[in-house]
């Protein structure tokens, strides 16, 4: 499955939020998104989701326009994980997960066994079978982040959608996520995600897009889009990239900030 942004923009009223996106994730690739607060990066992915109307562009999977799609049928092919979600009921992990399945299940319908199957293999993909009976509200930030995973993956899409995944996550949980998000993306899924840290971008991702002022500011593979240049630019402080040898021998980049 392929999705191909083509010229996208979006303003709330008359004052442009982001435009002249250009964007394109193949079958089974992680994309990275970065860039500064308030750069957009949440209203493209809401744009993409078709929660937000594009002002002008086209959204095109596997070919397809998508803008004359329903919700329900964009659930299908595109699920989404926010950054954040703290639900106003307390509802048992195995809830919140199988409300990934409500655009296959028809109105006023119930689950059916099929789709708690499809749950708890969802929770069994993400190593968090043991959760299921506990209450959402009750878990650990990481813990929350995986069952909204686990939700997004009992939509069966096609394309995951992960706005800041890792924030709010100790450093062993985020670790833990990317190395989930490696494998769910080595299993065919589309994967384009959002982060403030270029590290991840570089752990996880084979590409990697900069938004600067609402545009691209540089965009193409992770390694050559990183640079001291680029992120000193879009962040507006002094970074360096560092080479490190890891125990196999393998170089690894790393990014630190440097004191003015």
């Amino acid at each position: 499955m392929s999705l191909e942004i083509r010229n996208l923009a979006f303003a709330y009223d008359r004052e442009p939020i982001f435009e002249n996106v250009f964007l394109r994730v193949e079958k089974g690739e992680i994309v990275c998104l970065l860039g500064p607060n308030g750069s957009g990066k949440t209203t493209l992915f809401k744009t993409i989701l078709g929660l937000y109307r594009a002002r002008e562009g086209q959204i095109i999977v596997n070919g397809k326009d998508v803008s004359n799609c329903s919700r329900r049928e964009l659930a299908k092919i595109m699920g989404y994980v926010p950054q954040n979600h703290i639900p106003p009921f307390p509802y048992s992990v195995i809830d919140v997960v199988l409300m990934g399945r409500t655009a296959h299940i028809n109105n006023y319908a119930v689950p059916s066994e099929l789709d708690y199957q499809i749950a708890c293999d969802a929770m069994a993909n993400l190593n968090i079978s043991y959760l299921e009976g506990k209450t959402y509200t009750e878990i650990s930030g990481g813990e929350r982040q995986l069952v909204l995973i686990a939700r997004a993956l009992a939509q069966q899409p096609e394309i995951l959608i992960m706005d800041e995944p890792t924030s709010n996550l100790d450093y062993g949980n985020q670790v833990r996520l990317l190395n989930h998000i490696k494998r769910l993306a080595a299993q065919g899924l589309s994967i384009i995600m959002s982060t403030h840290s270029p590290d991840h971008a570089l752990f996880c991702a084979s590409k990697a897009i900069m938004l600067k002022d609402g545009r691209i500011f540089c965009s193409g593979k992770a390694e050559e889009v990183i640079t001291e240049s680029n992120l000193s630019q879009i962040y507006g402080i002094n970074i360096e990239i560092a080479k490190a040898t890891v125990k196999n021998g393998e170089s690894k980049k790393i990014c630190i900030p440097v004191v003015a």
